[in-house]
């Protein structure tokens, strides 16, 4: 691959050998004096088509311009119809060639020695398309191998690949990794097969924030959560609002209330003490063992904070620390 940077310091040094400015170069090149200007500062490379015409009026060779005899001899052969470039000298010249020539260079090249690395060389340069049949001819049997070419994929192109994983609910740390890139019902088909492989919600955190709310509360509905620990990986990624509508199905037990303590920095406060409110009319009991009714307004918080210090429960006062006010406990 082309040094940008230190073929543009190459250019300026020989233009200002010649005594010339920018704006002369420019013209000599018919081209304009911002296009020189990228050349010197190393942000682009002069087409292929104009190296030849570059050389010539800085008078000096390929080689010289470019530091390398190798890089100037692949350039030769580059300009020439009825040479074959392999993908690897192609790979070199990418980022001078324009996209026709590009195409054409790729489609007489032999594709039997193409590699992963050349490949990549190559991504930035290629049509979604072209790469995915390149892709498909380097025959890279680990995922691993085909991730650093996701970026340069349409969504559908990737789902394909991994399709061809087979379960995917069984790859789910393979799925984690290009889950930006996915579609959503694509993921979401891939949550729901882990949840009837698995009545757990708590399986769904590592794609829960690729996940529509909406989707994931599906999900969570679907697998009939039972107890607090089952959603807790899930409650950054449900609003207070879901959140208090998931544990109002649940039948709660005393053990049940630090777990719902846990719970308190997703949940608002009006849709906390609705909750406890849904909980005493069901007629469920919500109570530390041997502790005083769990609160259900500040006034009651607040006096529960007190019966834990009395009991000397600091642990537990702890949790609930964040709901109280400054002068709760004064």
């Amino acid at each position: 691959m082309f040094d940008t940077r230190k073929t543009g310091l190459k250019i300026m040094s020989l233009r200002k050998a010649k005594d010339m400015t920018q704006m002369e170069l420019a013209d000599l090149m018919q081209v304009s004096y911002q296009a020189v200007s990228n050349w010197e500062r190393g942000n682009s490379m002069p087409d292929i088509s104009k190296l030849t015409d570059l050389a010539r009026v800085l008078d000096v060779s390929i080689e010289e311009l470019l530091d390398s005899s190798e890089q100037a001899q692949t350039v030769r052969r580059a300009t020439q119809e009825e040479e074959k470039l392999t993908i690897q000298e192609i790979a070199e010249v990418a980022p001078i060639l324009k996209p026709s020539k590009l195409k054409e260079s790729i489609e007489k090249a032999p594709l039997e020695s193409i590699t992963s690395t050349d490949l990549m060389m190559l991504a930035p340069f290629l049509s979604k398309d072209k790469l995915m049949e390149l892709l498909e001819a380097c025959e890279l049997e680990e995922f691993n191998e085909l991730t650093p070419f996701i970026p340069f994929l349409e969504s559908e192109q990737i789902q394909s690949i991994l399709v061809r994983k087979g379960e995917l609910h069984e790859h789910l740390e393979d799925v984690i990794k290009v889950a930006p890139f996915l579609e959503r019902e694509f993921l979401f088909d891939i949550a729901k097969k882990v949840i009837n492989d698995d009545d757990d919600p708590g399986l769904l955190a590592p794609l829960a924030p690729f996940l529509d709310s909406n989707d994931l509360m599906t999900l969570i509905e679907e697998a009939e959560a039972e107890n607090v620990n089952d959603i807790l990986p899930l409650a950054p990624f449900l609003s207070s609002k879901d959140l208090v509508s998931v544990l109002a199905r649940m039948d709660f037990h005393p053990q049940n209330m630090k777990q719902l303590i846990k719970l308190s920095p997703f949940i608002k406060e009006e849709n906390l003490n609705e909750l406890l409110v849904q909980i005493t009319r069901a007629g469920k009991k919500v109570q530390e063992e041997q502790s005083p009714e769990p609160p259900q307004s500040k006034d009651s918080l607040k006096d529960y904070a007190k019966s834990l210090i009395e009991k000397g429960d600091y642990k537990t006062l702890k949790t609930i620390l964040p709901l109280l006010d400054e002068d709760a406990l004064d």
